[in-house]
């Protein structure tokens, strides 16, 4: 059978093994995909020179070997001499085995996914670790996904890797990857220190903050992060005091030096006091908190290992029934379950306390005398503020707790087991339960039974973007019970939901697709970890979160929130993402709902484009004030044309930014609006397409649709044939003003103009200029002012050239002429391999007729019609002289 075959929902028949010689162009990019996993895992012998050489005959192969990470093949590959009609044996299938000139290479396995939850923030996290482990599966074993559906994942087992079962590779998975310090750094998998910290690092989620972390440990390393993160917490604490103790001795000082004046001695005395109270009460808060605590703890520990001891000792005499033996066995177990401290360091801790009178920053540095806080040390130093603010230790009883928390941490934790795979051979079917959704029986996030009697962790703020649920079948607000599976997978995902988060999913688009989506998907991860080197956004299998807090001024002001968070994400978006990846990926944004919304094509492109090249920054220098100093502000502006963009209005989003102050429009910033100019009109055809394509209905949308592409494209082709006139027009007006300055000055036509009456002259020609164009939207007017400075107004011509910058709207115009028009095709003329069109004003008049007649344009509405379509042109025009917006722009002229 043909890979086309391979379906998660039918039944492969066996059929009879057929060799199949086929040329590597009849080959698809799954059989590929299987042949490269087959090679890697030596299933297939790396020496078998006619299947290398057949691969390096094909261009796919290369790139799909790179999904692999497997530099050793893609070399081998590269290196290889592709022959001459080489001979290229397909695999065949017979069932689920895989064969290879008549040896068995593998099988293919359907795996079932979990069942998906249903808050957003559990989705991500139960999404983002599929695709992180179907990564880790292909890059470390070779088990590659073949097909994936909301429900099902179909991957190719090399035969070489049969041996590994996919439920223990999750337990590795587990706890060599996602939940180690450093991940997998040979293969590129992140780990706690990519996901856990760097979510802290750029994250808040919660404005004040919250207490420690009531959450299954599962491995030590995950121990060691979560008790370095206390640490970073009490190490901020600790140098909030320090600083403001050196600020209190610096006020002394300064009021010491009798240097000042009875005035501002009062009020330096005054914010001395103020210090001082605050430093002593908040030192009094942390001192007393953590003495009382602390020793009532280690009260406690010492009675808790004196009680096994008792129970040790019950438990070996002799003549013990087993109902005795078992009861006093959960009487041990259960106390064991309170250990903080091992026994050795309770009395360590006891002096440490005493010697340091209850203060607990010189009780941590007693205890960094010791080797108990090295091995976390140098990870607490990897959080910064933002990380450590997380916690609201400005409460003495949280601060304790934070510090008790990483004794246990260190000392006694507690391992949960390993949670279930998310993928498994048998589809997992939850158990029947009772209507309702509150409940200690199911786990409120996915729904799998839980032990009313034992269940212990409850919805957490790492888990939902809001913990506090009121239920259907609750009477009150509060935080539901959740299985240990999805409140500890919670604590390796960085994808968390904030007022201040952006999600975002890619998914390649399949007919825009040169290679298989497995090497698209690959390649925009490497570009991606290579765009948040050194930043702060994160990326987590399909997904990347953009950190919307590094956009602020000076003076603290958020973009995300003066611009509107979605109006963010798209500058944001437009402004991180290549082109390529606008263009040819669906991308969806998820803020604070279930539900994404996918992001128009379009409008990224054009985003992007207005952004690159207009030079436009979310954060902006305040022109007002720079001369002075640095100071910057959120671009206002740039947020208009955003929600232009968003309303398909592509010419007023342009003309908004086209005024930019002190910003001179560089002839290669020209070259790439116009490029984007034409992207765009691309995209907007090709959804236009598509919609009709979706159903066959001529919807409402698709009406819409039809109609902004058209007004589009006549827009373009009218700008382009209006453009030279004016262009024409501005060169005469300025020649005649000059040569008008000159007489006046008694200058010679060779002579210069000083620099005052040059921009006079700018001014004037200004004016003219926009005159010109404010007249559009009759033609009979705009021929008028067109031809001011033609001696012979009724035969002004003008050229319109085919060049970098022009090229789209003389492909509009050209097509309006001679498909619309049906003027001769004598008017263009080629030149230097340069195409130009020779316009009379009578091609004007013939555009302004075949436009007015148009049904779109002379509809019921008829004159609103015509005036919105005229005032698109007016912005088009003026954005072809950006120079000219700015100084209307700095007179206040709209």
């Amino acid at each position: 059978m043909s890979i086309k075959q391979l379906s998660l929902f039918e039944n492969v028949p066996p059929e009879q093994d057929t060799k199949a010689v086929t040329t590597s162009e009849e080959i698809s990019e799954l059989e590929i995909t299987i042949l490269l996993s087959a090679l890697t895992a030596n299933a297939i012998a790396q020496t078998d020179s006619t299947l290398i050489s057949a691969l390096a005959d094909d261009p796919r192969a290369i790139a799909i070997a790179k999904t692999f990470d497997r530099p050793k093949l893609v070399r081998q590959l590269r290196l290889s001499q592709p022959q001459k009609e080489s001979e290229f044996i397909k695999p065949t299938f017979q069932g689920n085995q895989v064969f290879y000139r008549e040896r068995e290479i593998g099988e293919i396995q359907l795996v079932y996914k979990s069942p998906s939850p249903g808050e957003l923030q559990a989705k991500l996290t139960h999404e983002s670790t599929i695709d992180r482990f179907l990564e880790f599966l292909q890059k470390k074993y070779q088990i590659v996904s073949l097909h994936e559906s909301n429900y099902h994942v179909q991957i190719f087992i090399p035969q070489t890797q049969q041996s590994h079962n996919i439920e223990e590779l999750w337990i590795e998975f587990i706890t060599k990857v996602i939940f180690s310090i450093y991940g997998d750094f040979q293969y590129q998998l992140s780990g706690l220190m990519q996901t856990f910290i760097t979510m802290l690092k750029s994250v808040t989620l919660a404005g004040r903050g919250f207490s420690t972390l009531e959450i299954p440990i599962i491995t030590r390393d995950q121990a060691k992060v979560l008790a370095a993160f206390y640490l970073a917490i009490f190490e901020q604490v600790k140098d909030r005091q320090e600083k403001r103790e050196t600020e209190i001795v610096q006020l002394i000082e300064k009021i010491k030096s009798e240097e000042l004046n009875s005035k501002d001695l009062e009020s330096t005395e005054k914010k001395l006091k103020s210090k001082q109270e605050m430093q002593a009460k908040e030192f009094n808060k942390y001192r007393d908190y953590f003495q009382k605590v602390l020793s009532k703890l280690l009260d406690e520990q010492r009675a808790i290992y004196h009680e096994i001891r008792t129970l040790d000792e019950q438990l070996k005499k002799t003549g013990l029934s087993k109902a005795q033996v078992s009861k006093l066995q959960k009487q041990k177990d259960k106390i064991e379950s309170q250990i903080i401290f091992q026994e050795g360091s309770i009395e360590e801790k006891q002096r440490f306390l005493e010697e340091s009178d209850g203060n607990p920053f010189e009780f941590i540095e007693k205890q960094k005398q010791t080797d108990l806080l090295k091995p976390i040390q140098a990870i607490a130093k990897s959080f910064n503020k933002t990380a450590t603010e997380q916690i609201n230790s400005t409460r003495g009883d949280i601060f304790t707790q934070c510090i008790l928390e990483m004794y246990r941490l260190l000392e006694n934790p507690k391992l949960e087991t390993i949670p279930e795979p998310l993928l498994t051979i048998n589809p997992k079917i939850l158990a029947a339960r009772t209507a309702g959704d509150d409940g200690k029986d199911f786990c409120y996030s996915c729904g799998v039974t839980l032990d009313a009697k034992t269940v212990r962790w409850r919805v957490a703020r790492f888990m939902f973007e809001r913990p506090s649920q009121r239920r259907q079948s609750s009477s009150s607000e509060d935080r539901p019970f959740i299985c240990s599976s999805c409140s500890v997978l919670s604590f390796a995902s960085p994808l968390k939901v904030t007022d201040d988060s952006i999600i975002l999913r890619l998914k390649p688009i399949r007919e825009k697709s040169g290679y298989d989506d497995r090497v698209r998907l690959h390649n925009l991860k490497e570009y991606l970890r290579g765009l948040t080197t050194g930043e702060l956004d994160i990326t987590a299998g399909k997904y990347i979160i953009l950190n919307s807090q590094k956009d602020k001024t000076n003076n603290g002001d958020i973009a995300s929130q003066k611009l509107g968070l979605k109006q963010y994400a798209l500058a944001k978006i437009a402004s991180k993402l290549p082109l390529e990846v606008l263009s040819d990926w669906e991308i969806d944004l998820y803020l604070q709902k279930s539900t994404p919304d996918k992001l128009e094509r379009r409008q990224l492109i054009l985003l992007k484009g207005i952004m690159e090249g207009y030079n436009q920054n979310i954060i902006i220098k305040d022109a007002k004030t720079q001369e002075q100093k640095n100071e910057h502000k959120i671009n206002l502006k740039l947020g208009d044309a955003i929600r232009y963009v968003q309303q398909d209005m592509p010419y007023l989003a342009e003309f908004i930014v086209s005024g930019v102050p002190d910003y001179n429009l560089k002839f290669e910033n020209k070259i790439w609006l116009e490029s984007i100019r034409e992207l765009y009109w691309k995209q907007i055809n090709e959804d236009v397409r598509n919609q009709q394509r979706s159903k066959g209905v001529y919807s409402m949308s698709e009406t819409t649709m039809s109609k902004r592409a058209k007004i589009y494209e006549d827009v373009a082709a009218l700008t382009g044939l209006l453009y030279p006139f004016i262009e024409w027009a501005e060169f005469l007006i300025k020649k005649d003003k000059e040569m008008e300055e000159k007489r006046k000055q008694g200058k010679k036509e060779q002579d210069n103009l000083d620099e005052k009456t040059i921009d006079k002259i700018k001014k004037e020609v200004a004016r003219e200029i926009s005159k010109i164009i404010e007249n559009v939207k009759d033609e009979h007017f705009f021929t008028y002012y067109a031809s001011i400075g033609d001696q012979d107004r009724t035969k002004i011509k003008a050229t319109l050239k085919r060049d970098r910058d022009t090229y789209f709207i003389y492909d509009q115009a050209r097509k309006l002429i001679f498909e619309k028009l049906k003027i001769s095709e004598d008017i263009e003329v080629k030149k230097d391999g340069i195409a130009s069109l020779n316009l009379t004003l009578d091609d004007i008049k013939n555009a302004y007729t075949y436009f007015a007649n148009d049904p779109l344009y002379t509809d019921k509405q008829g004159d609103k019609n015509w005036r919105d379509f005229t005032y698109r042109l007016k912005l088009s025009l003026y954005t072809r002289f950006p120079e000219l917006v700015r100084k209307l722009s700095s007179k206040g002229d709209k």
